[in-house]
């Protein structure tokens, strides 16, 4: 026989600010609800006519109700507490109970009743929705942003691949002799490959902006030096548009600093590229100086200009991706428009503030601020201000004929045998052309597995190793050919990653496979000469 709750017998339960339920067995075994105390009727919105001498599912019907009465009976059998949870429809907001319900044993260990404390977990489960929709949204994203860099790798690497061909061959036929139109139409091809290579690179570097893969080499380094060897490595740009270039380096600056040094290079090289880009007339300079009592940024590099200037109304935009402000006509073709949202984005990444100052047809004057520890060294003579001749910069003319390069720069490598592992029938014969003055002797396979078969039964000085071949890929390979000199205790031989796999990644890997350099396609001459010198 139920209670009645007028008896007042669970008043006092409305002073408990937990939700509280009183279920009592009936004799026909099934829990009946007898109290709900205030806080539990706040809760569900139940009056005691409507709860009382109830069960779950009558009280709640369909499948709330039925998964209730299920909890309810599990509990009397069990004779343990159990806790669970109990999801409540409503019309504005669903609401989510998690129920703890204890079995009441009498003086004869029989169930009597049920006691339910009740905690309303809406927002916790909220939250925790959210959290996983928002772990999901990330999940989506990463997985979206690794499936673009995949691609992004694969297509600089199908495209890096030809492009080899195209530079190592064009540069091949402009030392050969050409008369005037015939040099014309190599260079013309030779300078169209360069910038295709710059574009590439650009859309590879924004891609790493974008994924937040940006990596900060901290090292010791002169400042003076990098800015003096950047300006000098664009002065030839500048002089051939007739303009000057300077550097102004404060004596009072320090020469060394401790940070990255790479990114401090590509910064400066954006900002005098775009700076030549966009001067038909007049000079360009690079200021750099130090206000050793600022606490904020006190490092300052700035790149002026006299160029066309940029409008105020989009000066907030320069630094957007694929956006170039208007000059020339003739250079709105040139470049992806990401080299100042790159730029920006290591500045930052740095910890530093970049800014321009401009108006049209008056030049510009682009600031970066940065707060680099300055390194104390012994003090040398160095570059105050110094305006980079141009008479000592133009290019040389290139030579022509079999002796564009002399025998005593080739001689390191004469008589030495050369094993190239290269599937790549044009990329065979850039490498070929290209040492064919060298008097070294020069063997080619096709695949890693013919390079390790190669190399155990020849005697070898070194290898030129692709990373993408068929059948052996040149990582394995290259494990391969360290293992057998071990087995055979023979003198390391020097390997060379000779690839278009041109990610810090791929070089990483390079050397943990036991490479000894790294030289990313499409690569120059010199640059391989100078790879394989004193190897």
């Amino acid at each position: 026989m139920l209670l009645d709750v007028s008896s007042n017998n669970y008043a006092l339960l409305d002073a408990i600010e937990l939700s509280i339920i009183v279920l009592e067995i009936d004799p026909d075994g099934l829990p009946r609800y007898v109290a709900m105390n205030a806080k539990s009727r706040g809760i569900t919105d139940f009056s005691t006519d409507d709860f009382f001498g109830k069960t779950a599912q009558e009280l709640y019907g369909g499948a709330t109700g039925d998964r209730a009465l299920s909890k309810h009976l599990e509990v009397i059998r069990s004779r343990k507490a159990d806790t669970y949870d109990i999801v409540l429809p409503s019309v504005l907001k669903t609401r989510y109970l998690r129920t703890t319900l204890t079995p009441y044993f009498d003086a004869n260990g029989t169930v009597t009743h049920l006691i339910g404390s009740c905690a309303d977990v809406t927002s916790e489960r909220e939250r925790d929705a959210a959290l996983e929709l928002t772990r999901i949204a990330k999940d989506k994203a990463e997985e979206a942003s690794l499936a673009k860099e995949r691609f992004l790798a694969n297509m600089s690497h199908e495209i890096r691949t030809p492009m080899n061909g195209i530079l190592g061959m064009s540069e091949m036929l402009r030392e050969t002799k050409l008369d005037e139109q015939q040099a014309l139409f190599a260079g013309t091809i030779y300078n169209s490959a360069n910038a295709l290579l710059e574009i590439i690179n650009d859309i590879l570097d924004f891609s790493k902006i974008q994924a937040d893969k940006i990596s900060l080499n901290t090292e010791v380094f002169s400042l003076r030096d990098l800015v003096q060897d950047t300006a000098i490595l664009l002065s030839a740009k500048a002089a051939y548009k007739g303009l000057d270039l300077t550097v102004k380096y404060d004596d009072k600056a320090p020469a060394v600093f401790l940070g990255d040094c790479s990114k401090i290079r590509q910064i400066l090289l954006n900002l005098l590229g775009n700076a030549i880009k966009f001067t038909e007339n007049g000079h360009i300079s690079v200021d750099v100086a130090y206000d050793r009592d600022s606490r904020h940024l006190p490092l300052q590099l700035r790149v002026t200009d006299t160029g066309c200037g940029i409008d105020k109304a989009q000066q907030g935009n320069i630094f957007a991706a694929f956006q170039q402000a208007d000059g020339p006509s003739k250079n709105q073709a040139e470049g992806t428009g990401l080299g100042l949202a790159i730029t920006q984005a290591l500045v930052e990444r740095m910890g530093g503030e970049i800014r321009v100052t401009s108006s049209p047809q008056e030049g510009a004057v682009f600031t970066v601020s940065l707060d680099l520890e300055p390194r104390e060294v012994k003090a040398e003579p160095g570059l105050s201000s110094h305006s980079i001749p141009r008479s000592d910069l133009r290019p040389r003319p290139m030579q022509q004929g079999s002796d564009a390069l002399s025998e005593p720069e080739l001689n390191p490598l004469q008589g030495k045998r050369i094993l190239v592992a290269e599937d790549n029938k044009t990329n065979q014969l850039v490498v070929e052309k290209m040492l064919a003055s060298s008097g070294a002797d020069i063997q080619f396979v096709s695949n890693g597995l013919h390079a390790v078969e190669a190399f155990q039964t020849g005697d070898f000085n070194l290898v030129l190793m692709d990373l993408s071949m068929p059948f052996l890929g040149g990582l394995e390979a290259t494990r391969r050919i360290r293992q057998y000199e071990q087995e055979t205790r023979a003198d390391p031989c020097s390997i060379i990653a000779l690839t278009a796999n041109a990610q810090d990644s791929d070089a990483a890997a390079c050397m943990e496979a036991g490479m000894n350099d790294f030289l990313a396609k499409p690569f120059r001459k010199q640059d391989l000469l100078a790879c394989l010198r004193g190897r």
